[in-house]
C-alpha cells in the first residue's frame, strides 16, 4: 500500500552538517528540526537550533531555517540546510552565567560555515490515528 504523504500531520528532520574549518578545527551541526505540518510538494520549510558538537573545548550556536521541501521518489521529502554558527565562545566550565564568554581573543572569537540536509520526515502519526 502506498503512502499518502500529503495527508499526513506534524513531522520533523534529523539534519547533518560538518562546518568549514577554522583555526584548526571543525565543528558537528546536527539535531532535529522543530515540527511542522508538510508534504512532499507544498514548498514548507523548517525552523532548527542548537550547539554545535564539542570540539577543540567549545561550542558555538547557530540557527536557522531549512530550504523548502524537496521530493524524493518514494514520495518522502527532505531539506537542504546551510549557515553560519555564531562566533562566540563558550566555555563549559564557565557556568555563571550558561557558560557565554565574549573574548577579545582571535582563538576564541571566530565562525564557521556549514552545508547539509536533513534526513526524511520523522514522527508521522500512523495512518488512521
Amino acid at each position: 500500500m502506498a503512502v499518502d504523504w500529503s495527508k499526513k500531520p506534524h513531522h520533523a528532520h534529523y539534519y547533518y552538517a560538518l562546518s568549514t574549518e577554522s583555526i584548526g578545527h571543525r565543528h558537528i551541526v546536527d539535531g532535529f528540526t522543530f515540527n511542522v505540518n508538510g508534504s512532499n510538494d507544498d514548498k514548507h520549510v523548517h525552523h532548527y537550533t542548537g550547539l554545535t558538537k564539542f570540539e577543540a573545548n567549545h561550542y558555538h550556536r547557530y540557527y536557522g531555517i531549512t530550504g523548502p521541501a524537496i521530493p524524493t521518489q518514494d514520495g518522502g521529502h527532505y531539506h537542504e540546510i546551510s549557515g553560519r554558527v555564531y562566533n562566540n565562545y563558550i566555555d563549559p566550565l564557565n557556568v555563571k552565567f550558561g557558560g557565554v564568554i565574549y573574548s577579545s581573543n582571535p582563538r576564541d572569537v571566530h565562525d564557521h560555515e556549514y552545508k547539509g540536509r536533513t534526513g526524511t520526515g520523522i514522527g508521522y502519526f500512523p495512518d488512521n490515528w
